[in-house]
């Protein structure tokens, strides 16, 4: 998920994970790296997207709140209201209704 935020001309980039488990020594150097490499890349992937960044910033979500990598570089759900200033949580948790209702439909119809 991309997001460019006008008040601050900066460009963020986030990974979305459940969060609800650990990842191995592999994985957590895998996503570290990406991380890394996302946040060299972005504010020159920015200027060619017709928007002009002054800085930019990459960082993995553990919504369910199990956080594989340390802050600066990770947030959870209860922070992302906050990090967003905007209502987040309570839009994710609207979708994550809707589609569990359309699941048990679907499995109910089966």
């Amino acid at each position: 998920m991309m997001a460019f935020d006008d008040a601050d001309q900066t460009i963020r980039a986030y990974e979305v994970k459940r969060g609800a488990g650990q990842f191995d020594a592999g994985k957590i150097r895998s996503i570290k790296r990406d991380l890394m490499c996302i946040q060299v890349l972005l504010k020159s992937y920015g200027e060619t997207a017709a928007v002009k960044p002054q800085s930019a910033d990459a960082k993995i979500i553990f919504y369910y709140g199990m956080r594989s990598i340390p802050r600066p570089w990770s947030l959870v759900r209860d922070e992302l209201d906050a990090h967003f200033d905007f209502p987040i949580v309570e839009k994710v948790e609207q979708a994550n209704t809707y589609f569990k209702e359309r699941l048990y439909a679907l499995l109910e119809a089966a």
